[in-house]
């Protein structure tokens, strides 16, 4: 039975890359030439598959033709999250170490892997939609030695660890996030952030300059527009990862403080920090969710929650897009991210100055209950929405990458 089950995985991928070569081959044949190779170099699972797609998604809308190189995964999670894949994007399969601390093994990997493709794609322009410290290094590499090729490194929640603690030992020091981001100061590399407020913060931190390409919403997954009536019980639902550093402790607090006035619930995966006594109140899943199943139940709230903390302040939040698509209005502490969102778009929930704020506004839901405020949080939802989507941000990429 085991081999079985080895014989239709192996199987499984052996069919999906050999499609992922006819796909090439189709491309090619198309006469089509791309001058933009688009790499996930550091996640061979599924991770970031959507903001992945929606940014490919937007990079063609703005410049036409692309290669993009991943794994299968990759390959596999971003068709399923953009309909079927993307026109115009080459898909090409490349082989990514497994995550997890910082190595020069895996940096002599990214190395050959990247070098290769622009050797062979004769690339003007490099997007590498994540970027570990190994990358960066790699990058100054491959500048070094093209000196017509421009590399953009799209930078993820792992720069927040330029903040804080750092270790002693040189030999860590040498290959660190910092090290790499001095490496990477460079006229033809460069960083992009996921949020406006996160270049504004790291203006003071690091010598590189970075452009904005704000987190992209996917076109194929907002929820359909549906009249609201407040129950007798609101539902209010975390979404993401449950820990601390998110603020589900403060979540969890409030729960304890307002009883059962609400139903509560955890859409996402719950981090081991937390006692399950602590947690009865909440619903949650026993396993990790399908991204549909992810997305359905986000719609089954009628709020979402959440209180970020210090470390997600160079952090784009991901699951606040998620809500974002489903149209649920949250409430949350006010950071300077959301406070920016707000005045562009007016208000999408509730933003608390304090959890003293949130905690009465949750206990006396009057005001959650209001039909007509809600409806208006909706509206605000939808222009986020709208202004996220890949055929929003092209103008944006078009300039960044020089595209005519």
């Amino acid at each position: 039975m085991l081999q079985n089950r080895q014989h239709t995985a192996s199987r499984a991928g052996h069919d999906q890359q050999s499609k992922i070569k006819r796909e090439v081959g189709k491309f090619r044949f198309q006469g089509k030439q791309a001058m933009i190779v688009i790499a996930e170099p550091t996640y061979a699972g599924d991770d970031h598959v959507v903001i992945n797609g929606a940014i490919i998604e937007s990079i063609v809308k703005a410049c036409g033709a692309v290669v993009f190189a991943a794994t299968a995964t990759q390959h596999a999670g971003i068709a399923e999250t953009t309909n079927g894949g993307i026109a115009d994007a080459a898909p090409e399969l490349i082989t990514v170490q497994s995550a997890g601390g910082v190595s020069i093994y895996r940096m002599r990997h990214q190395w050959r892997t990247l070098f290769g493709l622009v050797r062979r794609h004769r690339a003007k322009m490099l997007v590498l939609l994540s970027a570990g410290p190994e990358t960066l290094f790699v990058a100054r590499g491959l500048v070094t030695r093209y000196p017509a090729l421009r590399v953009f490194a799209v930078m993820h929640g792992n720069i927040s660890t330029i903040v804080g603690w750092r270790s002693r030992d040189p030999r860590r020091r040498l290959i660190d996030l910092r090290s790499g981001l001095h490496v990477a100061h460079h006229p033809r590399i460069h960083l992009v952030v996921l949020e406006d407020d996160i270049r504004n913060r790291l203006a003071s931190l690091i010598p590189n300059h970075c452009l904005v390409w704000p987190m992209p919403t996917n076109e194929f997954e907002q929820a359909r527009a549906t009249p609201w009536t407040a129950p007798a019980k609101l539902t209010l639902a975390f979404v993401g990862r449950a820990n601390r550093a998110k603020g589900f402790g403060d979540i969890v607090a409030l729960q304890k403080q307002t009883g059962g006035l609400h139903a509560w619930a955890v859409v996402g995966t719950l981090s081991p920090e937390f006692e399950l006594g602590d947690l009865k109140a909440f619903t949650r899943p026993v396993h990790r969710l399908s991204r549909a199943d992810y997305l359905a139940e986000i719609r089954r709230a009628d709020y979402t929650i959440m209180s970020f903390g210090q470390e997600y302040h160079l952090t784009a939040s991901a699951s606040l897009l998620d809500c974002v698509t489903q149209r649920k209005p949250i409430i949350a502490l006010r950071n300077s991210m959301l406070s920016q969102l707000e005045t562009t778009f007016g208000a999408f929930g509730h933003l608390c100055d304090d959890t003293e704020a949130m905690l009465q506004l949750v206990a006396h839901p009057e005001r959650l209950r209001d039909e007509p405020s809600y409806a208006r949080f909706q509206r605000a939802l939808d222009a986020i929405h709208a202004a996220r989507l890949p055929g929003a941000l092209a103008a944006t990429i078009r300039s960044d990458l020089g595209c005519e």
